[in-house]
């Protein structure tokens, strides 16, 4: 032991590590510990199968909440859109549109609107020279819209992060605190899930269009994922309509549209400003699939998140490494697969459904697919390793046992069939006994070390002819043989398997008879019994030793069979129970009634041998 220590220290260890089951639980433990860490970390965070499947549990999780678990809004945001119709509407160059963003401006200003973002960017320099007199234009509905509402205009910025310059005098009359950048943050898939002006700066914060929104409206901004399940599907206001509404004096139409609310503009162009998003939010019902949203939805959608409650916030770092680490303990569970996966099942669910009543109710998202992974890791781990085990403990048993019991028995005993206590099947099986002819004197004729050898040989040739034919060998009783056909595996004709079994073994016997007389050993012969009835199989004896076997009346009988075949002269001797299952395939010589020791008389046949080799085949 000790050499296999110096020589082999890793399998001395993986050896001590698995000798107990509690021992192998904790290495299966570290073993899906593991593994959930690099599930989380590979090849990168953000890239990792967890983080994959994250996003998409986020994205049916708010999908759900809006389709079965809508929840309003007290104040709702409009949106003004630029679209198709509005091109059309003003064909001049989109540079050239300052006296339409005055109109606007002015619409919006006369509906009483509470604040206004504008998710267009103004021009870096002036047109005048083009369109004279439009500067002054916008300017004076800017100051107009900055005394009736709150006003913030978008930014662009380059791939460098740098903010893009505006027209001097747009940018004085509106101020810094009316400027934010059009930004928002993108997950790996380029799908915008989360809200942070910190995240978006190098660790500075970045005033986004939103964001500077919300200030101006009091709000405090905060960080966390967009609630897009919140707030029905948005559907905009044609520009061109809002301008001609004011045109037309329609002040009752604008204030009802617009009267102290929040009013957001922005391209809803197909071809322009389209993003990803978790959930359809923009009505959109003639754009391509995959085309994207509106980018303005995004800034919307976190002004409605705000206005709400506030952002929904993850699980604290700590639960979801608790819940992981409860998952993960599983595998301490040997329980049936069908228990396994309903544990695993409901604990998934439980959580999945407090987590949207919490997303609903108090803006708080649960670490549910952590949990989930981590159950499912556990249970696959466990699984695997029971499974593995299993094999090895059944080629263990097979191979301890195959010889002490027939193909049949093992077949139960390796699927769990046949159980440890004392239990019984019943059966309608045709019964055999064999016995050996003169053995006890012919063996006191024999070196006492052959007998055992030419007994082998000769249960060889009958269990052979046994098993040819799907029979079960029960027991052995010194020289003789118990056979059972129909028990504990079921025939389709017994009675036909055990006729056919006997004729085989005594044309094995035929064989071996030559082998004996070649290697000038006596020869053998036999007496077989065969009895068709009720039977019970299964373990017999006490609750701390017992045996498989095959118990009942038409066992009794077909052992005094077997007995009776010597003072009849017969080889074969069946009960009129088989002969009347058997029409056809076989010749039988009727014997008469036969007394049988313990029991009624009963109708004695003598198998002759095959009637028609053909059919019996």
């Amino acid at each position: 032991m000790a050499e296999a220590k110096v020589g082999t220290p890793w399998l001395t260890v993986l050896h001590s590590g698995w000798a107990t089951p509690l021992r192998r639980s904790a290495v299966l433990y570290a073993v899906v510990s593991l593994a959930l860490l690099a599930l989380w970390t590979l090849p990168s965070v953000q890239d990792s199968p967890a983080a994959q499947l994250e996003r998409r549990a986020f994205d049916w999780k708010v999908q759900t909440l809006r389709d079965h678990w809508p929840r309003a809004l007290e104040t709702e945001v409009v949106l003004v859109g630029i679209d198709e119709g509005t091109e059309t509407a003003f064909p001049e160059p989109f540079a050239l549109w300052h006296r339409r963003f005055a109109g606007l401006l002015e619409a919006l200003s006369a509906a009483g609107a509470t604040a206004v973002g504008v998710d267009i960017v103004l021009p870096e320099r002036s047109y005048d020279e083009i369109a004279p007199g439009s500067d002054m234009v916008l300017v004076r509905a800017l100051l107009q819209a900055r005394r009736d509402s709150a006003v913030v205009y978008a930014q662009s910025v380059d791939r460098l992060g740098r903010v893009a310059p505006l027209h001097a005098p747009f940018a004085r009359v509106i101020g810094e605190a009316g400027l934010g950048v059009d930004r928002q943050i993108q997950d790996a898939d380029l799908v915008s899930r989360r809200f942070s002006e910190t995240d978006l700066g190098s660790g500075q914060p970045v005033p986004t269009l939103a964001g500077q929104l919300l200030r101006r409206l009091k709000v405090s901004v905060g960080e966390g994922y967009i609630d897009y399940s919140i707030g029905p599907t948005v559907r905009h206001v044609p520009m061109q309509e809002v301008i001609a509404w004011h045109a037309q004096g329609d002040a009752a139409r604008l204030r009802e549209t617009f009267g102290g609310r929040i009013v957001l503009v922005g391209y809803v162009l197909e071809r322009t400003d389209r993003w990803a998003l978790p959930v359809r939010l923009f009505d959109d019902p003639g754009a391509q699939a995959g085309l994207g949203q509106p980018g303005v939805i995004t800034h919307l959608q976190v002004v409605r998140s705000h206005l709400a409650g506030g952002l929904l916030q993850p699980a604290h770092p700590a639960l979801a490494w608790a819940l992981c680490a409860l998952a993960v303990a599983l595998v301490f569970l040997r329980q049936r697969p069908r228990i396994s996966i309903a544990l695993v099942v409901s604990g998934t669910l439980a959580l999945l459904a407090a987590e949207l009543w919490a997303i609903r109710e108090h803006r708080q998202m649960l670490p549910t697919t952590a949990f989930a992974c981590a159950a499912v890791l556990a249970f696959a781990v466990r699984a695997t390793a029971d499974g593995i085990e299993g094999v090895i403990e059944r080629s263990r048993l097979k191979r301890n046992f195959a010889g002490q019991f027939s193909p049949a028995v093992m077949q139960q005993m390796l699927e769990g069939q046949l159980l440890p206590g004392i239990e019984g099947r019943p059966a309608h099986a045709c019964v055999l006994f064999s016995d050996l002819r003169g053995f006890t004197t012919m063996s006191e004729r024999l070196p006492p070390e052959q007998i055992p050898l030419l007994l082998r040989r000769y249960f060889d040739r009958m269990v052979e002819a046994v098993h040819r034919v799907d029979g079960t060998v029960i027991a052995f009783m010194g020289d003789g043989l118990m056979a059972c056909f129909g028990a504990p595996n079921e025939l389709k004709d017994p009675c036909r398997a055990g006729l056919k079994c006997a004729l085989e073994m005594q044309e094995a016997l035929v064989g071996l008879n030559r082998e004996f007389q070649a290697e000038g050993l006596p020869t053998l012969a036999i007496g077989i019994g065969l009895n068709f009835g009720r039977v019970t199989s299964g373990n017999v004896g006490s609750s701390q030793r017992h045996n498989f076997s095959t118990i009942g009346d038409p066992v009794n009988v077909a052992a005094r069979l077997e007995g009776l075949t010597k003072d009849l002269g017969r080889t074969v001797l069946v009960t009129d129970a088989v002969v009347q299952r058997v029409p056809d395939g076989f010749s039988f010589e009727p014997m008469g009634l036969q007394s049988v020791k313990g029991h009624t008389p009963v109708e004695v046949w003598a198998l002759l041998g095959r009637a028609n080799e053909q059919n019996s085949a």
